[in-house]
């Protein structure tokens, strides 16, 4: 596969994802996924940088990914993504959730950058974590890359994982959901990438 296919065919969930935006600010009624669990995790603005962060190692891990990685792992890379992203968008649409955020106290950086956050990023698609889902799947293609790294790339999830919760951007519900989401994306473009292998012609007597 050319890397300008590659590059051609990351526009798909790139697509899929943009849907994300008018979900997130348009949405209206839904349910609050809160448990009483969520009220120990505290608020801790500076965990907004990781937040933040990880959408840049998102493109850059793609980049990288259509630039350097086999096929039949890209292509699990590729169908995963698409599988977890519109699982994710379907679920905001059809069923809404948002987050109660709290009131961000303090004047220092890390507040100033938290608050940022609140203002821009809406209150909904809060289940499943689509920070979840996403890290979920790159971690775990990854761990099948560059097995000898599986030690950083859980270290990447679970830090993703914290800073979402962390920063109240997230309960611990929304989580759960986007981690089963990416697993089971996963496994769903694995299957059918595996289908595909086998599932090709013979030729008799060849």
């Amino acid at each position: 596969m050319s890397k300008k296919k590659r590059f051609l065919l990351l526009l798909i969930p790139l697509l899929i994802q943009s849907f994300y935006f008018p979900l997130n600010r348009l949405s209206s009624g839904g349910v609050r996924p809160e448990i009483p669990l969520d009220h120990l995790i505290p608020v801790w603005p500076v965990w907004a940088v990781p937040y933040l962060l990880v959408i840049y190692l998102w493109v850059g891990g793609y980049i990288w990914a259509a630039m350097a990685m086999e096929d039949e792992l890209f292509k699990v890379l590729l169908i995963s993504s698409i599988a977890a992203i519109l699982a994710g968008q379907i679920s905001y649409a059809l069923f809404p959730t948002y987050v109660e955020r709290p009131l961000v106290t303090g004047h220092d950086w890390a507040a100033d950058l938290l608050r940022y956050v609140y203002a821009h990023d809406g209150l909904y698609n809060a289940l499943p974590s689509g920070h979840a889902y996403l890290s979920t799947v790159m971690t775990l293609v990854w761990m099948r890359w560059k097995p000898r790294l599986s030690w950083a790339w859980l270290l990447f999830l679970g830090v993703v994982l914290f800073s979402t919760l962390f920063t109240k951007q997230h309960y611990l519900l929304d989580v759960v959901a986007g981690i089963l989401v990416g697993v089971a994306a996963v496994r769903l473009s694995s299957w059918v990438e595996c289908f595909n292998k086998y599932d090709k012609p013979r030729v008799i007597g060849g």
